[in-house]
Parts: C-alpha cells; sequence; structure tokens
C-alpha cells in the first residue's frame, strides 16, 4: 500500500514545513517513508521493499537501508534479519496500554528522584529545558526530552526500575515522533518539565509525581488526538480516554 513515487528531497508529510531540510539523502528518504507510515499509507507489518525503493528514490540501496536503520531508531520500522524492513503502524491500543504502564512506572521513579534530589542536580536539567524552548529540530527535540526525563529517573537510585522505563520510553519512540512538531511549535511540554523539575528541587515526592502523571496524561491525549486524525481514514479503533 506504498505511496506513488515522490522526487528526492520532497516529503509528503504535512508536518514537513516544521522540520529542517534533510541533511543526507538517507535522512530525506527517511522522513518520506516516515510521513507514509504515519500517514496510513502502509499497512501494520507491511514489507519494504529495499530495491524497490531505491528504484522509487532513483538512488542505490545504501541510503535506502542508511533510512531503514534511522526508522529503526524512530520506532517506526523492524528489521528482521533475512527478512529485512517491515513498517510498525502506530496505533491507539499500543500507545494506551505503553502509556498505562509508563505512568505508574514513571511516577514511582520520580518520588523516589525527588527524595535524593539536590540543589547540585537541577543545573544541568534546568539546562536540557532551556534548550527545548529554542530547540526547531523535531528529532533533537525528542532526544532532549530523552535526557530530561532519564536524567531525573535516575536520580531514583533503582537500577531495574530506570531500565524497564527506559525500554518502555523506546518502544513509544514512534509515538513522540508524531507528537514532536506539534511540541517544538507550542513549546507546551516545558511548563509541565518545570513542574516537574520544581517538584523536585522542593524534594517533594507527591508533587512530583502528581506533575508526571499530569505530563504524561497531556503527552498521551494529544498523541491519541493525532491518531486518531491519521486513522480515520483507515476505520481503527477510536481511542478511549485513560488516566
Amino acid at each position: 500500500m506504498a505511496g506513488p513515487t515522490v522526487p528526492l528531497g520532497i516529503v509528503r508529510d504535512e508536518r514537513s514545513a516544521l522540520r529542517p531540510p534533510a541533511r543526507t539523502t538517507a535522512e530525506a528518504i527517511a522522513q518520506s517513508i516516515r510521513a507514509d507510515i504515519i500517514g496510513g499509507r502502509y499497512d501494520a507489518g507491511e514489507r519494504l521493499r529495499q530495491v524497490e525503493l531505491a528504484k522509487q528514490y532513483e538512488v542505490s540501496t545504501t541510503p535506502v537501508r542508511e533510512a531503514f536503520a534511522i526508522l529503526q531508531r524512530q520506532g517506526l520500522v523492524r528489521l528482521h534479519p533475512q527478512r529485512g524492513a517491515s513498517a510498525i503502524v502506530p496505533n491507539t491500543k499500543d500507545l494506551e496500554e505503553l502509556y498505562e504502564i509508563r505512568v505508574e512506572l514513571e511516577c514511582l521513579a520520580v518520588q523516589h528522584a525527588a527524595r535524593n534530589f539536590t540543589p547540585a542536580d537541577a543545573p544541568a536539567l534546568r539546562e536540557l529545558i532551556a534548550q527545548m524552548r529554542v530547540c526547531r529540530d523535531a528529532d533533537q527535540y525528542v532526544e532532549l526530552n530523552h535526557h530530561f526525563h532519564m536524567g531525573i529517573y535516575r536520580l531514583a537510585q533503582r537500577e531495574r526500575l530506570v531500565e524497564m522505563i527506559e525500554q518502555l520510553r523506546m518502544a513509544s519512540q514512534a509515538y513522540l515522533q508524531i507528537t514532536s512538531d506539534r511540541a517544538v511549535i507550542l513549546g507546551d511540554a516545558e511548563n509541565e518539565h518545570d513542574d516537574i523539575l520544581d517538584a523536585c528541587e522542593a524534594n517533594d515526592p507527591a508533587r512530583a509525581a502528581a506533575a508526571t502523571r499530569d505530563h504524561l496524561g497531556l503527552t498521551v491525549a494529544n498523541a491519541v488526538a493525532q491518531l486518531d486524525h491519521a486513522d480515520a481514514t483507515r476505520g481503527l479503533a477510536s481511542a478511549r480516554a485513560i488516566l
């Protein structure tokens, strides 16, 4: 169900104007395939044929293979030994399940972090929030957001808990890729990040957990709304409100 041939460098994502121009051929191809996956032009699990895509974009197979690696890191492609790549199409059911688990674990971690928090922990985290406020590269924004949250959770000094959270956050990467453009433009998440960090600085576990729960609830609500919009023509089940 792949889309028609598109000249290299032209991305079919309606939000692509928010992104800086791709720096490499592989990035340009990755952006175009990403738009196809999120836009519903591939079915979940549909094979992405490297040779066919190379012909479509009029390139060798090398940048297509590199594009697959980029999309795998973004949670939108699964690479299979001997079988190539397949599309991972985000859906509301998986999103809800991921966030139901994440909320409980991340609220637990931030409570421990708030108890352990010292004044020396704040500057690096404040700097990450400042960088997010001025960031206009959606992919970089996702990275900064990840570093901020994991930077706090590691202060919990609960190694297994932090490892579980990191795995779940990586599994959520595809949804972050969908919502990152909006976050970059509106900057609305930074006030929520401030609330989380303020509570940690105050060594207030209950307040830190409440701020984290609110933040993740708004994040998932935004992702669900965008998935509902993308899924409207695909007949997927509508999202249930959670949190």
